[in-house]
């Protein structure tokens, strides 16, 4: 009787461990590299925001994001800076930083966060500009 009590705790905070980790990033729309570059035509109310390292942007960056890099320490101090009410479109190298950065400003209020699908890897391949 103990070991099935056991046994169902231990399946239920799997299961909430489940339906917290999908909400979590249910919460953050990917975009493929065409949408995200639509979305960025609109200039007066989106902000790109390129959360890559300093050595990675030296290599080349979608033009007009602002950095901030997702690794530094002050990254919370930095969004905190940011207008909430605007929409941002989030990138990193790969899209896993991106998707954790835009997770980080959900908590802290933003409502209009979209990250790009692979990253500036994405980008790069659909032939998309860079600038250095």
């Amino acid at each position: 009787m103990k070991l099935q009590k056991i046994l169902f705790l231990a399946i239920a905070i799997v299961l909430v461990k489940i339906d917290f980790a999908q909400a979590q990033t249910s919460e953050v729309k990917t975009l493929k590299p065409a949408q995200f570059e639509e979305l960025m035509k609109n200039k007066g109310a989106v902000r790109v925001i390129d959360v890559r390292t300093p050595e990675e942007i030296a290599e080349g960056k979608i033009p007009g994001a602002i950095t901030i890099d997702i690794k530094n320490e002050n990254f919370k101090s930095e969004i905190a800076k940011l207008d909430k009410k605007r929409t941002y479109l989030v990138y990193c190298k790969a899209g896993v930083r991106s998707e954790n950065a835009a997770s980080i400003m959900k908590v802290a209020g933003f409502t209009h966060l979209y990250s790009l699908d692979g990253g500036i890897d994405a980008w790069r391949e659909a032939g998309k500009t860079i600038e250095k």
